[in-house]
């Protein structure tokens, strides 16, 4: 190719290029243009503001559309435990909804026991008490249907016999056959009743015990006579200690208030379960 075959290539190509860059510049995309609101045409603004009002209506409904079809989905889909809107059922694995709906339904004394007897759960009234600024309100006795309490005449509130279910049901026996390959048959307790402050409290706030709205839980036994103390096997490497961090681990998941002998020395001996204050793990 000659000087002149090389100029006209070039030419060619120079011609090639600015006609793309000419229909790029017809095609690009221009951004909306801003309308300044004319003086003398008000209804150039009206016009204006009522598209965009039109715009954000639009995607409040589209916001709205898209929460109802999760919703749909998850209902149809999720455990019953992770959906606040579905009620309280006893054999519902615990779910991260498990505690919220515990604590609604619990303070409805009709829909809480209707919630224990639909579990196969039986339980008798326990007899009114006031004592000044502490009283025993709307509670019970735990009976048939869940390992026994020792004792057995604990009152406990309806919100918290209801959470001490839920959790025996499906944290403890669940943990008991899993690690130790059988179940608990009695949870022995310091009881549920005292009327006094938290220990400690430089407040001297009142205890949840002062209205039966905690237990403490001393230790469990097992099927085969094996007593489980939270005294003396809390720290136990093998599976002792391990049931006993996972009953522990699993009532956080329940109750408002779990408190092990991770929290302080008042609490060597016993896991403090509660229904009442915020929660708190420990």
């Amino acid at each position: 190719m000659g000087i002149w075959g090389r100029h006209r290539g070039v030419r060619g190509l120079a011609i090639v290029t600015k006609g793309w860059q000419q229909w790029r510049s017809i095609n690009r995309p221009r951004p909306m243009a801003y309308r300044v609101p004319h003086p003398r045409r008000p209804e150039i603004a009206h016009h204006s503001r009522r598209q965009t009002f039109v715009a954000r209506m639009a995607g409040v409904a589209l916001i709205w559309v898209l929460v109802g079809i999760m919703a749909v989905v998850a209902d149809r889909s999720a455990p019953p435990g992770h959906l606040p809107w579905k009620p309280l059922r006893i054999g519902d694995p615990v779910g991260i909804a498990t505690r919220l709906k515990a604590a609604r339904t619990g303070e409805d004394p009709e829909a809480c026991r209707a919630a224990l007897s639909a579990g196969g759960v039986e339980f008798k009234p326990a007899p009114e008490q006031v004592n000044g600024v502490c009283s025993v309100h709307d509670a019970v006795y735990l009976g048939f249907g869940i390992a026994a309490l020792n004792p057995a005449n604990t009152p406990l509130t309806c919100k918290e016999a209801l959470a001490f279910t839920v959790w025996e049901r499906q944290v403890v026996q669940p943990a008991a056959f899993g690690t130790l390959g059988q179940g608990v048959i009695a949870i022995p307790n310091f009881g549920s009743y005292a009327c006094r402050q938290v220990i400690g409290s430089p407040d001297q706030k009142m205890s949840e015990h002062a209205t039966a709205n905690a237990i403490d839980v001393a230790g469990f036994t097992l099927a085969d006579g094996t007593t489980i103390s939270v005294a003396n096997d809390w720290n136990d490497p093998g599976p002792k200690g391990r049931f006993l961090h996972e009953v522990r681990d699993g009532s956080c998941e329940v109750f408002l208030t779990t408190l092990s002998p991770d929290y302080n020395a008042e609490h060597h001996d016993h896991l403090h379960l509660d229904m009442g204050g915020w929660p708190m793990c420990a």
